[in-house]
């Protein structure tokens, strides 16, 4: 897994219909380490903290297409983490 630093929420909305993908499930984990696989369905958004552990397991057939949109606060834009000018 891996976590946004910098950013405040993310949210991430499958596109794909999830019939036509294999593998693909997105994953956050609870305070314990455990993984938590999510079953979302095309349209679902998950939001999250951007700074939590989470993932996407490796698509093995079909393509898998989502919107990831990152909020971050306003004392910590994206350009002082030099992705913008």
């Amino acid at each position: 897994g891996h976590r946004d630093i910098g950013s405040a929420l993310t949210i991430s909305i499958l596109l794909s219909d999830p019939n036509g993908v294999k593998g693909g499930d997105f994953v956050t984990y609870s305070h314990e380490g455990l993984p938590i696989a999510h079953n979302m369905k095309r349209g679902d958004a998950i939001l999250f903290n951007s700074e939590d552990l989470h993932n996407v397991c490796t698509v093995t057939g079909g393509i898998r297409q989502s919107l990831v949109v990152e909020l971050w606060p306003s004392e910590s834009t994206p350009t002082s983490h030099g992705r913008y000018k």
